[in-house]
């Protein structure tokens, strides 16, 4: 029973893999039950995603016979996002042992256009529509390659070679069209779009292509005949309404121009990406002519006529209007782009500024409000709301939103947020850390920070200067302080916080120089902790008079974060204090 077993597990796979020549020995039924098992368990690991695995077990079964057609055809599939150039080879020996496999012939051709060996496609192709010659997708697909290949003729007659097949067809003929328009054999492009016609008189679409090609051969009256012709069938037809007010354009005729341009913004049968260009463009016109704009404003109206449920339709609006200082009306048409798309959250931020703009704090709050429920996965709005509760005092608040920011942009692997709005929100958060005595997460949102923004400046400097106040790590606190310094060399703030960190290293004749350089960049704006740094310094290197009248200097000065409570002490006592 256990022999009858190892044979019976092959015996539907044999008939499909087993392609060698009657040249080659045959295989014991050990040896093909150890390649058939190899074969399915490299499928069962391919399906569990154990793909260096199922390659293994392949290669394994390849090397009992490597004469079979279907284990060189998974290999090569398997093997394609990996060694591209042995998975070539497999399918390609794949293809040789079973040449009327449809599948692994495919496969080759496929192949070779990912290389774009275009030759070699077009010859794979030959030969299968040799084998399978009534396969409709691969005789169009020939014929693009021909094109592609600039063997127009051959193009042509494998497009005909397919209408014999499936009869007249619109998008072949339209592809022979195509073809003899990039031949410049415009005579051969409008008897093949009139006999379509014949065939589907009611396309208004192929009117409105066929007066394009007599438009490019200037025959633009005939090109005009064909335009109304084809609104005379769909009074909608986007093409044909693009094309007439082109034709007008090229015709001088501007109020007609101007009547078709305004048709192309309410028709339903144009893309608004489309309307989108042309709005682009009349607004730049407008500038460069200095017309007043609101001239354009009926453009506007007439695209809300056809894009009414549009959200970017109606953003687009209010941005004309906040441009030409209406901003009452561009907050009503703002909230509808919201009605329409709460989602929208280009169209709440636009909201949320104008509100703001308008200095109604009750407004503000509502926004940030209805916006953070309309969006709760998105960070931007916790994060205005952290910012608007900071500035209005109300840091508890604050602290909750900017916490609730942080969590959806660290979720997110940080691509929540703009740079610009996450290194704010982290520093908000070391502000109020720092402020709050919290050592553990002030330190853990300036080395959030620093790791996302290595080069920035400030945070470096922040960083830099706490670790040395602390007496924390302060070799760390000098290689980020002098990060500052090479790239502003002139601030007088980092030379200051570099001088201050060599001093506590106690590295005095370089604090003396660095210092010296932070006075004489400050003198347009005179700072009081230079002045007590320096004073420090002074004293530090034996010239406590001259530290005395720093200190003085210094004490008569208001500046935030001075502690006068130490500069008091300093004079006081005439000696140096930690």
């Amino acid at each position: 029973m256990r022999r009858a077993a190892y044979i019976l597990i092959p015996l539907l796979l044999i008939a499909a893999m087993s392609n060698a020549k009657k040249s080659v020995p045959a295989l014991t039924d050990t040896l093909i039950y150890q390649r058939d098992s190899l074969f399915v368990e490299s499928i069962r690991l391919k399906n569990l995603s154990y793909g260096d695995s199922a390659i293994v077990a392949l290669q394994r079964a390849d090397s009992i016979d490597n004469r079979n057609a279907a284990i060189c055809y998974e290999l090569g599939n398997q093997l394609l996002k990996r060694d591209f150039g042995r998975a070539y080879k497999y399918l390609e020996k794949a293809s040789e042992l079973s040449p009327d496999n449809y599948y692994y012939q495919k496969k080759l051709i496929t192949a070779n256009l990912y290389t774009g060996n275009l030759n070699a496609a077009i010859s794979g192709y030959e030969k299968l529509l040799k084998r399978y010659p009534d396969h409709e997708g691969d005789i169009y697909d020939l014929a693009g390659l021909y094109v592609r290949a600039g063997e127009y003729k051959k193009a042509i007659q494998t497009y005909e070679r397919l209408e014999r097949l499936i009869g007249t067809d619109r998008y072949v003929s339209l592809s022979k069209v195509s073809v003899y328009l990039e031949q410049k054999d415009k005579k051969s492009a409008i008897k093949t779009i009139d006999r379509l016609i014949e065939e589907m008189p009611l396309d208004a679409s192929l009117h409105a292509y066929k007066g394009d090609i007599y438009m490019d051969m200037k025959e633009i009256e005939l090109a005009k005949e064909c335009y109304l012709k084809s609104l005379a069938l769909d009074s909608l037809n986007g093409y044909a309404i693009e094309s007439l007010y082109i034709y007008y354009i090229r015709t001088g005729e501007e109020d007609k121009a101007a009547e078709y341009l305004k048709k192309i913004f309410t028709s339903t049968d144009i893309q608004f990406s489309t309307k989108k260009q042309y709005l682009n463009q009349i607004v730049k016109y407008t500038a460069a002519t200095k017309r007043p704009f609101y001239e354009i404003e009926p453009y506007y109206k007439a695209m809300l006529e056809a894009e009414s449920e549009n959200a970017e339709a109606r953003l687009l609006y209010a941005d004309y209007l906040i441009n030409m200082k209406r901003p009452d009306e561009a907050i009503e048409e703002l909230r509808s782009a919201i009605y329409v798309n709460p989602q929208c959250k280009e169209c709440w931020e636009y909201l949320l500024y104008q509100v703001a703009e308008s200095a109604d704090s009750v407004m503000v709050e509502k926004t940030l409000a209805d916006a953070m429920d309309a969006i709760p996965e998105s960070a931007d709005f916790y994060y205005y709301s952290g910012v608007w509760n900071y500035g209005g005092g109300n840091k508890e608040e604050a602290l909750s939103y900017l916490l609730k920011a942080d969590s959806i942009v660290t979720a997110s692997g940080n691509k929540e947020l703009t740079d610009d709005n996450r290194k704010t929100l982290w520093n908000y958060l070391f502000t109020y850390f720092y402020e709050s005595g919290d050592k553990e997460r002030y330190y853990h949102y300036l080395e959030k920070s620093i790791n996302a923004f290595p080069d920035d400046v400030m945070t470096l400097n922040n960083y830099a200067y706490i670790l040395a106040v602390n007496n924390d790590d302060i070799e760390k606190a000098e290689k980020l302080s002098k990060k500052t310094i090479e790239k502003e060399p002139l601030n007088y703030t980092y030379l200051d916080t570099y001088a201050y960190i060599l001093m506590r290293q106690g590295k005095l004749t370089y604090a003396k120089f660095y210092i010296e350089q932070a006075m004489e960049y400050m003198k347009p704006a005179p700072d009081a902790v230079v002045y007590e740094h320096f004073g420090d310094i002074l004293f530090k290197t034996g010239n406590p008079d001259k530290a005395m009248e720093m200190w003085q200097k210094a004490y008569g000065m208001e500046r935030e974060g001075l502690d006068k409570d130490k500069l008091k002490q300093k004079i006081e006592t005439k000696q140096y204090v930690e």
